[in-house]
């Protein structure tokens, strides 16, 4: 004997109203989460005040050249005039610094706040492998960090640059290193969001996330200069210019040692896809 299933009139399966999930939903999915965060939006306010104001700041900071150069005796006047010459590309970067660390605390809240609501439970329910949740993560962030960063970078640089020239400084906002700055400034940003996303992931804490994040961006470099001043071991100065925070240096345009250009785009790569790879393993085989 057979049972006939009656269905009701005007109903549908759940895959035919709502849709095949698809990365691209992911991905959408959690550029709502990203945006309707009030964090995102301070986060990424303060990354570009920072470095637009504290490249206007150092800007105005330095005298005249004229009475820069009539410091110095005629000897030292070469040496000034070299230095004199980077003073655009520095006070634009100034501020750089302090702007990958609130990137960095935005990658990592961005990961560790849903660790400590538990949404992230319903993300792993709605995505049961995992992997195309954090992909999407990281490519919403990366795409945001960039972007604040390509904005806030061309902003600083367009500031410093007329306050300089009329000090009697060189400096080009449309020449090639400029635009190479820029957009190696944006890059930067952007890894570090990447590599924080990935440290936020292994600790799965907010305070550990962070305090690691930042304790590479920051403490790391101090106490390598400092070991290498003080032991001169020639190893720990070359491993320096390694550090993601000195690649960032160099790909936003100020001198990184002897690294060329693309030694300083790679050394941040492999700093943000390490953290990255780690991070994405250990989500798949840690509980949520």
């Amino acid at each position: 004997m057979s049972t006939a299933t009656a269905s009701t009139p005007g109903a549908t399966h759940p895959h035919t109203s709502l849709g095949r999930l698809s990365f691209p939903r992911v991905v959408r999915s959690e550029w709502i989460k990203l945006r309707t965060l009030r964090s995102t939006f301070w986060t990424l306010i303060s990354a570009v005040v920072l470095v637009v104001g504290i490249a206007s700041l150092v800007a105005f900071a330095i005298p005249d050249k004229t009475t820069l150069v009539g410091r110095v005796s005629e000897a030292q006047r070469a040496a000034v005039e070299a230095q004199a010459a980077t003073f655009a590309s520095t006070a634009a970067t100034a501020g750089l610094t302090f702007a990958s660390l609130v990137i960095a605390v935005l990658g990592v809240l961005v990961i560790s706040g849903e660790f400590s609501t538990g949404m992230i439970r319903s993300s792993f329910t709605a995505v049961p492998r995992r992997f195309p949740v954090f992909v999407a993560k990281t490519i919403v962030l990366f795409v945001v960090a960039c972007l604040a960063g390509l904005i806030s970078s061309a902003a600083s640089w367009g500031v410093a640059v007329p306050i300089l020239n009329g000090k009697g400084y060189s400096g080009d906002l449309f020449s090639a290193d400029t635009l190479w700055a820029v957009l190696g400034a944006g890059l930067y940003l952007g890894l570090v969001a990447v590599f924080a996303l990935g440290v936020g992931a292994i600790l799965k804490s907010t305070a550990g996330g962070i305090a690691g994040a930042l304790g590479v961006l920051l403490v790391l470099p101090i106490i390598a200069r400092l070991v290498s001043s003080l032991t001169r071991t020639q190893w720990v100065a070359d491993a320096e210019h390694y550090l993601i925070s000195n690649a960032g240096s160099g790909m936003a345009g100020l001198s990184n040692g002897s690294l060329e250009p693309w030694a300083n785009v790679v050394t941040a790569l492999v700093w943000a896809a390490v953290a990255f790879v780690v991070g994405a393993l250990l989500l798949q085989r840690r509980d949520a």
